[in-house]
């Protein structure tokens, strides 16, 4: 159990993650062309998938249960951060991945990010070394123009359709997120393209609405899998809050991270382990007697079991990490507890 300097170390870690992934959004081109040199008038473009690049210091085994490999890269500003590629990650160059390399990821940057610091960045799509050709990742309409208006596709025949498994590819490409690889573009906006290559990645998507090219539907959190260190928990059902965080029941997650948890009906009282307890409804968590601490989001009952916000276990259990991966919720228990 964590003490309550604990706490507040990690408090201030989040603060300095927050601060890291600002910085490394600095340097992160816009989800362009991993070659692009050049760029368009200047336009607020709304990108929903993002790209990092750095050198590869390290690789290891990522406790999801699945074969994920955590990258761990260093960028040009000497900043660093985690990648987590697994089996469904489209990689360029994947038998290139080693450490001294370049690796360029391409994320969802509207996806749950846990505030840990190194930051830890779920990869859609990464390329190992660099390529000749620039890259984009995104939603298309109708017109085949990305949801961040920023490139137009216009096939031909010589543009290669495939899926993931490189089989060739005969659907539409609209409202899938695709995976462009082109060459030369117009200074346009949006600019065109006439694409060498288009990979259909296997999530198929839909645009809220077609006019207004900003958000996706977000996923449904209640169908992601929780796993903790490594393990599957049955029977468990997270789901997202009016305010579109991410809530887990507390029970489940607690007892798999070798905590025990009371509750008292009459107030509606939830304690874990020795020292740490919170009321329904009150976000207010409290440590030893000592003054609460808020996440933003009050405990909730539904159906019969106790919500918290996925945060409470980095905060309090010693949880290392709060990972939204693949449609799981992976959860890590720190090490040297």
């Amino acid at each position: 159990m964590k003490n309550m300097k604990a706490i507040a170390a990690a408090l201030s870690v989040a603060v300095l993650t927050m601060s890291t992934i600002t910085a490394f959004a600095d340097t992160i081109n816009e989800n362009l062309g991993v070659n692009a040199t050049e760029q368009v008038e200047e336009k607020e473009l709304k990108s929903r998938f993002l790209s990092s690049t750095g050198v590869i210091k390290e690789i290891s085994d990522y406790n999801s249960g699945d074969g994920a490999k955590m990258v761990a890269i260093e960028d040009e500003n000497s900043l660093p951060a985690n990648i987590i590629i697994t089996k469904d990650t489209y990689v360029i160059n994947r038998d290139k991945l080693e450490t001294g390399e370049t690796l360029t990821a391409f994320y969802d940057a509207q996806k749950p990010m846990i505030l840990i610091y190194p930051p830890q960045i779920s990869a859609d799509a990464a390329v190992v070394g660099t390529i000749d050709l620039n890259i984009k990742i995104d939603l298309f309409d109708k017109e085949l123009v990305s949801a961040d208006n920023f490139l137009k596709l216009n096939i031909s025949e010589d543009t290669k359709i495939f899926s993931e498994d490189e089989s060739k590819f005969e659907g539409e490409l609209y409202n899938r997120k695709l995976l462009v690889l082109y060459g030369v573009s117009t200074r346009s906006i949006p600019a065109q393209t006439n694409p060498s290559k288009i990979i259909v990645l296997d999530e198929e998507e839909t645009l809220i609405e077609e006019d207004t090219n900003e958000d996706v539907l977000q996923e449904d959190v209640a169908k992601m899998d929780v796993i903790v260190n490594g393990t599957k928990l049955e029977r468990v059902k997270p789901f997202k809050n009016d305010d579109g965080i991410i809530m887990a029941p507390v029970r489940a997650v607690s007892e798999a991270l070798e905590y025990k948890v009371g509750w008292n009906p009459e107030n509606q009282k939830v304690t874990v382990g020795e020292l740490l307890s919170f009321e329904v409804g009150k976000d207010n968590y409290t440590m030893d007697d000592t003054t609460g601490i808020q996440l933003n989001a009050a405990p909730v009952l539904k159906d019969g079991l106790t919500y918290v916000p996925i945060n409470f276990f980095t905060e309090f259990l010693n949880a290392s990490e709060v990972q939204i991966l693949n449609s799981q919720i992976v959860i890590n228990k720190t090490l040297d507890q």
